[in-house]
């Protein structure tokens, strides 16, 4: 595991993977680039730390982690009783190599429910003065909803990737997380960018090619001053069968694996996310 207690010269981006709408593919996209950026050859690859902030758990199970009676969660860390820099406790290696994470667990269910205000700045708290240098990117997978666990993401990160499928009711979920950045952005986070929307789950169909279009009509197309990310991520069983497996997509043999693990490096490079490549 890479050592996040040391002093640091440079720090990396920080993501948040985000929609308030659930199964659109949120934690596929923050598997699939943490993948690319893992097992990338050469100089380009690197480290990836992986903060879970979905009670459901499913970026910590997808990376071979098993939360134990007693383990530090990320839960852990909104804690009224926890220090600054508390992060670094938390953190552990998982099973993929280069890959580190922020597991988390159901502990994490009620604090959505939290009355307690304060809590949405505590996960900025923890990461005060940790050294995150050894890492290329901070991905944060929230859950699907527009609670205090995904402000408090929004509170700490530098940019948003929204992530949607191509269907109508995940379009109109694109305006609302959108209008969430714009409030963060105006107080209490201004250097928080909107950067980017990746279209997961597309099948192709005549239905996902419209929703796709009418996408780019609204936000513009990624690198030519829009949002919308040219590479679009098919929705392939074996997408599944690798996290079933507790393997990196591109680790993973079988199937129609390897047209996902083009899609996930060339977004990985359309992002900036490998070394070289630009944003």
């Amino acid at each position: 595991m890479s050592d996040p207690s040391t002093a640091t010269e440079s720090q990396p981006r920080r993501l948040v993977l985000a929609n308030q709408k659930g199964g659109v593919g949120k934690t596929a996209t923050t598997l699939g680039l943490a993948s690319a950026i893992a097992c990338h050859d050469g100089d380009q690859g690197g480290n990836v730390l992986i903060v879970d902030l979905d009670p459901q758990g499913n970026s910590t199970g997808g990376v071979g982690v098993e939360v134990v009676d007693g383990q530090l969660t990320i839960a852990s860390v909104f804690d009224s009783k926890a220090q600054p820099g508390s992060l670094a406790d938390v953190v552990v290696a998982s099973a993929w190599d280069r890959v580190d994470i922020a597991p988390a667990d159901e502990d994490l269910a009620d604090l959505d429910e939290s009355g307690n205000a304060d809590m949405v700045w505590r996960l900025d708290a923890a990461l005060d003065g940790v050294d995150l240098s050894a890492y290329r990117a901070v991905l944060f997978d929230t859950p699907p909803s527009l609670g205090k666990l995904l402000f408090s993401a929004l509170l700490t990160a530098d940019e948003v990737v929204v992530v949607t499928e191509p269907t109508v009711d995940s379009v109109k979920a694109v305006d609302r997380i959108e209008q969430t950045i714009q409030r963060v952005q105006r107080r209490p986070n201004r250097r928080l960018e909107f950067s980017g929307i990746v279209v997961s789950m597309d099948r192709g169909i005549a239905e996902h090619n419209f929703r796709v279009n009418e996408l780019r009509d609204s936000y513009g197309v990624y690198g030519q001053g829009g949002k919308v990310c040219r590479t679009v991520v098919p929705a392939y069983a074996a997408r599944q069968d690798a996290h079933s497996a507790r393997l990196p997509i591109h680790r993973f043999r079988g199937g129609k694996a390897l047209s996902l693990q083009v899609a996930y490096t060339d977004l990985a490079r359309e992002l900036g996310l490998l070394n070289g490549a630009t944003a």
